[in-house]
């Protein structure tokens, strides 16, 4: 009886060490497959990589993989590279797997060539405990996030912090939210006003819809598509002026998104007067746009809050019988 019981303990201890030995074989797999399918990648229109990667160490305790002098991108498009990339998980909780960033990016391409340096810059992915590696949870933080474009247009952000997790109702579905602290502009908009050289604060809401799931099939299948985009809130904080949004966009039948999207702006006529200030407003139709706007804010009777309902039909931004822009 004791040796029953003995042994019935044992198996049950054993069971979760199976499982996860299994979880990093599925893990190392990934990591493997994926790096030799980027390196077997011939110079044409498909994504080529190039690295050189330390081995696999640590397990049990940790699992570590150390990537070095990485360079993606395609022949003829934009290229991405970096000094280094470094993963690691801890045996205690294997399915939280850290992506460390901290050192300089360079994208480059046909336009020019964007530099991008933090002092930290961290991913932690949160996986499902299955062979398919589905993506429960990502957590993407960056401090002192400084830019430059071709060494002349420059600018920095203080934080950034984005949270991508799975939806609980649809496999398909994740829920998006993104806050950025602190954007400086002075350096990319000229002639700003001490209180306009920052965007305090933009915020972010969404539910996205996606063709398949994000797991590990991503590495044979490639990233699945955008679907639908239902904005829960974004928000723009700059100056006195908070700028809110919301809406839904979806993509059609010809690839182009239809939707809609609600613009909320409180005290607009602050952001009025520095597009005024910095000539954005011509001086002979100051008055026709003052009067527009004033009109729009009076229906909802509040001067300081302007509203504006916008159609996207085809990437196209319609307001009323306005054709606004188009989605890029």
């Amino acid at each position: 009886m004791v040796i029953k019981l003995f042994k019935r303990t044992a198996f049950l201890i054993a069971i979760p060490f199976l499982i996860w030995t299994g979880y990093w074989l599925a893990f190392s797999y990934v990591v493997e497959h994926g790096l030799s399918l980027a390196s077997q990648n011939t110079p044409s229109s498909k994504p080529t990589l190039q690295f050189e990667v330390a081995a696999v160490t640590g397990y049990p305790q940790n699992f570590s993989v150390g990537i070095t002098d990485v360079e993606f991108g395609t022949k003829d498009s934009v290229t991405w590279a970096t000094p280094q990339v470094f993963v690691e998980a801890k045996s205690y909780l294997p399915n939280e797997v850290n992506l460390d960033l901290s050192q300089p990016h360079s994208i480059s391409g046909a336009i020019g060539s964007l530099e991008i340096n933090a002092r930290i810059a961290n991913l932690i992915f949160l996986f499902q405990p299955n062979m398919q590696l589905s993506l429960g949870r990502l957590d993407a933080l960056f401090e002192d996030v400084s830019f430059s474009f071709e060494g002349q247009l420059t600018t920095n952000i203080n934080r950034v912090f984005a949270r991508v997790e799975a939806s609980p109702n649809d496999d398909n579905t994740y829920l998006l939210n993104a806050n950025i602290e602190n954007f400086d502009l002075s350096n990319l908009i000229v002639g700003l006003p001490g209180g306009y050289q920052y965007i305090q604060n933009l915020s972010f809401n969404a539910d996205v819809l996606l063709t398949r799931p994000l797991d590990r099939f991503v590495v044979d299948n490639g990233a699945p598509a955008l679907q639908k985009l239902l904005l829960q809130k974004a928000q723009i904080i700059y100056g006195t002026t908070s700028i809110s949004l919301d809406g839904t966009l979806a993509y059609n039948t010809a690839g182009t998104l239809d939707g809609n999207l609600n613009v909320t702006v409180q005290e607009w006529k602050s952001l009025f007067e520095l597009a005024k200030g910095l000539g954005y407003v011509e001086a002979d139709l100051e008055g026709f746009f003052y009067s527009i706007f004033l009109g729009l804010a009076k229906q909802d009777e509040s001067e300081n809050s302007l509203k504006i309902p916008l159609i996207i039909r085809n990437n196209n931004i319609i307001f009323g019988a306005l054709t606004l822009g188009v989605l890029p």
